[in-house]
């Protein structure tokens, strides 16, 4: 009998986790308000956004993957892309060119800025290694 309780009492505290482990009000999972940086409403922002509060904000290009892929700052942030690894790279804005770094501008050792001034969604990737939507891939969340 003790074993069937401690049991049951193992499930319930297990259970009592899982419920615990909601959305984190910083995740960009859960601002239904933003819109991405062509204007219109995005339903399926990353869930794995980091909510990063330092200016700049590092993001790594290493191993054909950015690190990491998806953050969150707040509007007026500068954004430094460092290429680690020892591929070429390049990071492309998907919904248009009026940021980004191509290739010859970002080799190994190299870093590319932005400054994001304007709340949005950001995404953004590597054309070598990737496409818009699979591969080396990134968003930017940008905060009000």
């Amino acid at each position: 009998m003790k074993r069937a309780i401690a049991s049951l009492l193992g499930l319930v505290l297990v259970a009592g986790s899982f419920a615990a482990c909601g959305g984190d009000d910083h995740s960009a999972g859960g601002d239904a308000g933003l819109s991405t940086s062509d204007g219109s409403s995005d339903e399926s922002l990353p869930e794995d956004v980091v909510v990063i509060d330092t200016d700049p904000a590092e993001v790594t290009a290493l191993d054909n993957s950015f690190r990491p892929e998806n953050i969150e700052v707040p509007a007026g942030t500068e954004v430094v892309w460092t290429n680690k690894g020892r591929n070429e790279h390049n990071v492309l804005h998907v919904d248009g060119d009026d940021w980004g770094v191509e290739v010859d501008d970002f080799r190994p050792g190299a870093s590319y800025a932005h400054t994001f001034d304007e709340p949005g969604v950001y995404r953004y990737y590597c054309s070598i290694h990737g496409t818009t939507d699979a591969g080396m891939i990134g968003t930017i969340v940008v905060s009000g």
